[in-house]
């Protein structure tokens, strides 16, 4: 009969884990002159299985990511979608994951919210067609999915830290002068 080891340390189950910390911690606080063959039996379990077993995973501490594919796709539907409603469950269905779930782990692998990068994207195809000078900002503001000119003044204003007109007038002399 041919027996297959097994390579790999076992994980214990976190309930498993608990279990033997507090029995463990319970033989800790029994006196000397109690400590029967119980006890010590008791106590070789636990030191074994704390060092033959692997401590469970903390889930709480992984740092979960989109997949490759998941960040494609999420990212190439946010950008289409600049002109329309668009509602994070949709996206994070297409992405097979729930929407809280989907959020949290687009943020982290983005480093923004889904609605953060849509706003950035938004504006940064403000800012090349503010840099090319071809259209008015009226036109610009319908072209980036902004509901006015002026709402597109207001974001635009709070997350550059100028006006549309400032910001195009300061980088088309700077790309004039380069």
């Amino acid at each position: 009969m041919t027996s297959l080891a097994i390579s790999a340390t076992p994980t214990l189950d976190t309930q498993t884990y608990q279990l033997i910390i507090s029995l463990e911690d319970a033989l800790d606080t029994v006196l000397p002159a109690e400590i029967d063959d119980r006890s010590q039996a008791s106590r070789q379990l636990c030191e074994h299985l704390l060092e033959r077993c692997k401590q469970p995973a903390d889930r709480t501490s992984e740092r979960v990511v989109l997949a490759p594919w998941q960040e494609r796709k999420a990212k190439a539907i946010l950008e289409r979608s600049l002109y329309t409603r668009l509602f994070i469950a949709d996206v994070a269905k297409q992405c097979a994951m729930s929407r809280s779930h989907f959020s949290r782990v687009f943020k982290k692998t983005t480093g923004m919210s889904p609605k953060e990068w849509s706003l950035d994207l938004r504006i940064r195809r403000a800012k090349e067609f503010l840099a090319a000078g071809l259209i008015p900002l009226s036109q610009i503001s319908l072209e980036c999915g902004f509901a006015d000119q002026s709402h597109f003044s207001r974001v635009f204003s709070k997350l550059v830290g100028a006006t549309p007109k400032r910001w195009q007038r300061l980088n088309s002399s700077l790309a004039q002068s380069a």
